[in-house]
């Protein structure tokens, strides 16, 4: 399962959203301003800035968890 840590207003966000929901492909979004302890997650991770992208929850596995609109590592999950 894939999952989206967002918030509103963010473009890169919406277009990593947009980009998955073009293609049919499954994933849960969590939006860090409703959801504290995600936001608290990501940044023990290092991540500062959005979306955060993880596969399978592997948000600490650098090969399956990103931040920004990374449209080749979107690809690869064609």
């Amino acid at each position: 399962m894939l999952t989206v840590y967002s918030k509103p207003r963010c473009m890169e966000c919406m277009y990593t959203k947009m980009y998955l929901d073009q293609n049919k492909v499954e994933y849960e979004n969590v939006d860090i301003e409703a959801n504290p302890g995600a936001f608290e997650l990501i940044k023990h991770y290092g991540f500062t800035s959005l979306p955060v992208v993880a596969i399978d929850d592997e948000i600490g596995d650098s090969s399956k968890s990103w931040s920004g609109f990374q449209v080749d590592k979107l690809e690869a999950l064609l």
